[in-house]
């Protein structure tokens, strides 16, 4: 007798409030049993405002409203970064110092969004798993736990009969974000997490996606598409054969495809426009047998991309 588990995927939101709020009514509406946060999961964009006295100024000296900035990044995730004339002159220079006041507001956001996530989803019976990716500064990581949000980062964690492994670090990138590590590196990361697997089917959430698919395609300066995946993330799946690869990431690859006979997906990414991208997948379980002579199996019935 067949069982079914739904899991809404989601990542790259990049600190959308409107594509996160989405994302907790979406699992709702799909009727799934969890939701998984992929990772890159905060703002990344920040527009500087400077405090003169009672005025906030734009860099060009404009005076702005801060509320407005502030509505607008609900939808974009570029939010505003108030400081001192004197702070961002040692911001500008300073990146430790820069660092710390994004840090300052992504705490902000990030309480934010744990009480919405509680309003939403306290007694929905959707189990949540929330990961960071490789635009989340590692602070990020413990600002959440101090809400009483666990990190699956690095974690083996148990889906029903499934196991859910789990990392937000990259293959190194132009942009020298947060979490990127050599390629040979992330593969033992991936290596080590899977021999603590035992049994059952597993479900590879890595943030990076496999190199040479439809899911790793980004757009160079000169217009022109590029694979830039990872060989590592590539490798493990060709070596263990999970049943499903989620991926993130690559923001104009949105896709879905296999390596083998894993099923691997990319929702892609529209957070700055306020839409909603993730991928709906469906896995039916099959138990075959009675007592201690029981085997169960997995398929994929349905991974499909949503949007809106």
């Amino acid at each position: 007798m067949p069982f079914q588990t739904k899991i809404l995927f989601v990542s790259d939101i990049h600190g959308s409030e409107t594509v996160f709020r989405k994302s907790l009514n979406a699992a709702k509406m799909y009727k799934a049993n969890y939701l998984i946060f992929g990772g890159d999961l905060f703002s990344k964009d920040f527009v500087p405002v400077i405090m003169e006295g009672s005025s906030r100024l734009s860099l060009e000296g404009n005076e702005v409203d801060v509320n407005q900035l502030m509505e607008i990044g609900k939808k974009s995730g570029k939010i505003p970064l108030v400081m001192t004339k004197e702070e961002y002159h040692e911001a500008t220079s300073n990146k430790k110092y820069m660092l710390s006041l994004v840090e300052r507001e992504l705490e902000k956001q990030a309480s934010q969004w744990v009480k919405i996530f509680h309003e939403k989803m306290d007694g929905s019976g959707i189990e949540v798993f929330w990961n960071t990716g490789n635009d989340d500064p590692l602070g990020i990581d413990d600002t959440l736990s101090s809400f009483g949000i666990e990190i699956i980062e690095g974690k083996v964690k148990q889906i029903e009969d499934l196991n859910l492994v789990s990392s937000g670090y990259v293959n190194p990138t132009p942009y020298n974000s947060y979490r990127e590590i050599p390629d040979s590196t992330l593969f033992l990361k991936l290596d080590s997490m899977m021999k603590q697997v035992k049994e059952g089917d597993i479900i590879l959430n890595a943030h990076a996606p496999p190199i040479d698919t439809k899911l790793d395609m980004a757009i160079g300066k000169d217009r022109k598409r590029y694979h830039v995946g990872s060989k590592a993330v590539r490798d493990i799946i060709e070596t263990y054969k999970p049943i499903v690869g989620l991926h993130g990431h690559i923001h104009e690859s949105g896709a879905t495809d296999k390596l083998g006979n894993t099923r691997i997906g990319n929702p892609g990414s529209f957070y700055i426009d306020g839409i909603l991208s993730a991928i709906y997948l469906v896995l039916e379980r099959e138990v075959k047998g009675k007592g201690a002579i029981v085997s169960k199996t997995y398929k994929v019935k349905t991974m499909d991309i949503i949007r809106g």
